[in-house]
């Protein structure tokens, strides 16, 4: 059956208050607040207050109520199908309700099966027979709970509700229903607004259950944006709910957030010069045909709302924007926020229920708008991915050849690629493109001809200009450069063999065999997870020393030349039994896939180190402490603890700004100050600080925080003056109406930069190649040093490699530094002028990061008298 009209929604007044807040006692709305009245409802089916314990909306309900609720209605109802797709961080389960008429819940697989015959362009199926998919989700960000709560609704209703309207929306479609997209962040959120609660609501903005500490419940475990990660995959929430996504292929994705209290309600369209270019207008006309349904609901119920003037899909990393780079209508929904039960706004008190209210009404538009569009939905998927291969074929080059040596950033693009259903084949044999020697083992190949070649461009794209410059979010996020992977467009004229089959996963590691050796063993500082076997093996009390030059050493095998920043276990100096040593070395490198070679001999038989050398000195066990708390910027912070965690395993000490004054930071050997607002340091903790960088510890800022340490005498630069950037937007002639424009242009909107290394540096050690892409969103970095030896790196004359930065920022940023590191006293200062850790994938640069926590005892360059030169012996390293 095919449904036509918006009818269903005028049924919805009768029992809906038009009111936007409800003026009974707590607020407690029954379930006649929020359904129609125009259909019946399963008796057998349990009702959210009776698995709750409260109403919809009296309070905020946490995920273990949420997940339990889903439970009892997939035990309870034959439409519904319940599969745990993966745990959060937190070990919450993501779970996905598959909703469909009773008679189909024995045949989901062939019915999945059916319906991605459409976006397969070499089937030609009639498209309108094939199941309709609609995947609903909830709540990415953790305090816009509204969705979520919402969700417990849109259960209940498709659970229970009867009638032939809901039969029609059931009978050749399926639902795949996620009722929380972040439960680590909503579970923080929910105890927060709760612990506030009062029988007696207070609508008062400045009221605690309003104003969330620094951290807040937007954030997942670690402090990242879940809504920028559906396109990275750093985080085991995404990679369940896109491993759902790519195995269904759905129509139609929702997106249910909030926003500032004093707006309405927003749904897409958004602004429509900011869509990215490679998404079709027919995506934006299916939008569109879509809003009329929510339009004509909001209607009905008296909530105000709007279109076309906020938002933009153009960053494919984010919920409503990832779908449509693949077939898909993403759909992104903005309540305005009671951020907690009831708030204040211009437009009346907003409360908790009403905002769940509006987002409930729009979950089931979505469904009567993609029923009633069933055919167009489905024939636009079709021909979108027809599009896809023909668009491929009229591309200049074939696809794009990958090359790196280091496994672990390899494997992790590949890994990336292969959950978005892009294929890499592996290289068999080695050739010569364009200087470019191309090795089996180091380099694959990514065809541009397949079935998901929009997504496959829009994440490889190094495009900088643009229709509009104006962006919500970043402009870049071009993968092989955050992984510091060499690519390139090539033509298979070329005649390169590769595996007739996709890169699967990484092939089996031939273990470490390391043999009996009086002197001691040494692995490559160049692989990612060198500096985590090197974590473990100093937080096993086993010696370890760091060679920052070249080194030839005598293996088994002959001569054996390790590049800067070698890792050397040696006999010498251990505690503990060498066969203890050997177990332990050998299983970390086999289990990180890093190299070890035996050493047979300490002395060199070439001129420069012998093992013995005093230029190789022992590694310490880094204790780190990393500030966070009221003015850092929140995640940053969870950027870098999540780095130092994930990828080192080092543990974190995170201290709030506010107990600074009162901690012992004589503990540890590494303080990190990300970016943020610094100001409210006290001058105690700067002396401290000032004194316990003299006294060995060194200090690493990033942006802000490395801004702060300027100017408070720390670190040896000046940051770029906002006025040489003021300098170059003129603003002459100008009118009200560029005011937007004029902004935009002074704004670095998330573009990736080129950074040249200094490769003789010791922050630089495991760098091969002197370029180095970086990701940059703000306008901060330094002077370039007139002292010797402590620029690191700088930008490029032409600094730019994908996204958008206007002519007049490119100029001044070109050569500058980004990167230096020089002596304070006895310590070190590290600064970084962009985020080296950028939403966790930017694996490329993070390895500076590890090169400060390891290797910056060796930066000897000096800035001022205090670390005036000493005698080259005094200090010779």
């Amino acid at each position: 059956m095919k449904i036509t009209s918006l009818s269903f929604y005028r049924h919805l007044t009768v029992l809906f208050l038009a009111s936007l807040t409800m003026s009974f006692s707590a607020l407690a709305a029954d379930l006649d607040y929020y359904l129609p009245n125009n259909v019946s409802y399963d008796e057998s089916i349990t009702k959210p207050a009776d698995a709750l314990g409260f109403e919809v909306g009296e309070w905020h309900a946490r995920p273990e109520q949420i997940a339990r609720y889903m439970e009892i209605l997939a035990d309870e109802s034959d439409r519904i199908t319940l599969e745990i797709t993966g745990r959060s961080h937190e070990f919450r389960p993501m779970m996905v309700l598959k909703i469909s008429a009773p008679e189909n819940q024995n045949r989901l697989e062939e019915m999945r099966q059916q319906h991605l015959a459409v976006s397969d362009p070499n089937q030609n199926v009639n498209a309108t027979e094939a199941p309709l998919v609609i995947y609903m989700g909830y709540s990415v960000h953790g305090d816009e709970s509204s969705g979520s709560n919402a969700a417990i609704l849109a259960a209940y209703y498709l659970a229970a509700a009867q009638g032939p309207e809901i039969e029609a929306w059931l009978d050749n479609t399926v639902i795949l229903f996620d009722p929380m997209y972040n439960p680590d962040g909503l579970a923080r959120f929910a105890t927060w607004v709760n612990q506030y609660k009062s029988m007696t609501p207070g609508a008062d903005s400045q009221h605690r259950e309003h104003q969330q500490d620094w951290l807040r419940g937007r954030q997942n475990h670690y402090w990242f944006d879940l809504n920028r990660d559906w396109l990275l995959l750093q985080h085991p929430e995404s990679r369940a709910r896109i491993a759902t996504y790519q195995a269904w292929l759905p129509n139609v994705l929702t997106d249910h957030h909030e926003m500032g209290t004093d707006a309405t309600y927003f749904f897409q369209p958004g602004i429509p010069s900011r869509k990215n270019p490679l998404t079709p207008d027919e995506n934006v006309r299916l939008t569109e045909r879509l809003a009329e349904f929510h339009g004509e609901a909001l209607d009905e119920i008296q909530s105000l709302y709007y279109t076309e003037e906020s938002f933009d899909d153009f960053y494919y990393g984010k919920g409503s924007s990832y779908p449509d780079a693949q077939g898909t209508i993403g759909i992104l929904f903005e309540q305005a926020s009671s951020r907690g039960h009831l708030q204040e706004s211009i437009n009346g008190d907003v409360s908790f229920p009403f905002t769940i209210r509006n987002q409930f009404v729009t979950s089931l538009s979505t469904i009567a708008g993609a029923v009633a569009e069933r055919d167009w939905l489905l024939e636009y998927q079709q021909r979108f991915f027809k599009e896809n291969m023909e668009l491929a074929r009229k591309e200049s080059f074939d696809g794009y050849l990958l090359k790196e040596a280091d496994e672990g950033r390899m494997h992790e693009l590949l890994n990336i690629l292969r959950a978005h259903s892009i294929d890499a084949y592996p290289v068999t044999e080695s050739f010569t493109v364009d200087d470019q020697t191309y090795n089996p083992g180091e380099a694959f190949y990514v065809p541009i001809r397949q079935r998901n070649y929009r997504l496959l461009k829009g994440a490889f794209s190094t495009r900088q200009d643009f229709p509009d410059n104006t962006f919500y979010d970043v402009s870049a996020w071009t993968l092989p450069m955050a992984f510091n992977v060499e690519f390139a467009e090539v033509r298979q004229n070329r005649r390169f063999r590769v595996a007739e089959t996709p890169w699967s996963g990484p092939n089996d590691f031939s273990n470490n065999q390391l043999a009996e050796t009086n002197v001691g063993y040494i692995f490559s500082w160049e692989p990612h997870f060198a500096p985590r076997v090197l974590n473990h093996l100093l937080k096993n009390g086993i010696h370890a020393r760091l060679a920052v030059d070249e080194v030839t050493v005598n293996t088994p095998n002959g001569d054996a030349q390790f590049n800067r920043g070698a890792v050397i276990v040696t006999r010498a100096y251990q505690d503990k039994p060498w066969q203890d040593i050997q177990a332990t070395l050998t299983e970390l490198a086999d289990a990180n896939r890093v190299r070890v070679h035996t050493i047979t001999s300490g002395m060199t038989s070439t001129v420069g180190m012998d093992v013995g050398s005093r230029s190789i000195n022992p590694a310490t066990e880094p204790k780190v402490m990393l500030v966070i708390g009221d003015g850092v910027n929140l995640q940053e912070a969870g950027e870098a603890w999540y780095y130092l965690d994930r990828d080192l395993n080092i543990p974190v000490s995170m201290i709030e700004t506010q107990r600074l004054d009162r901690s012992d930071i004589s503990r540890y050997t590494h303080i990190i100050l990300v970016d943020g607002n610094h100001r409210n340091l006290s001058e105690r903790f700067t002396n401290s600080l000032q004194e316990w960088v003299r006294q060995g510890g060194t200090l690493i800022g990033q942006k802000g925080g490395a801004r702060w340490m300027s100017e408070n005498n720390l670190l040896g630069t000046t940051v770029v003056p906002a006025d040489e950037f003021r300098e170059k937007f003129s603003t002459e002639g100008l009118s009200y109406a560029d005011r937007n424009d004029f902004f935009a242009q002074q704004r670095v909107a998330g573009a990736i930069f080129n950074s040249k290394l200094d490769l003789s540096h010791p922050l630089t050690v495991g760098f091969s190649r002197e370029t180095l892409p970086i990701f940059k969103n703000s306008t901060i970095a330094f002077m370039n040093n007139e002292r010797p030896f402590v620029d690191v790196a700088t930008y490029a004359e032409a600094p730019v490699f994908a996204g958008y930065t206007s002519q007049g920022n490119r100029e001044v940023l070109s050569e500058r530094t980004t990167v230096l590191a020089h002596r304070y006293g006895g310590g070190r200062v590290v600064g970084f002028a962009d985020n080296v850790n950028f939403r966790g994938y930017f694996w490329g640069t993070s390895k500076l990061m590890a090169n400060a926590i390891f290797f910056s005892q060796y930066a000897l360059g000096t800035v001022g008298d205090e670390e005036e030169e000493e005698d080259e012996d005094a200090h010779a390293h």
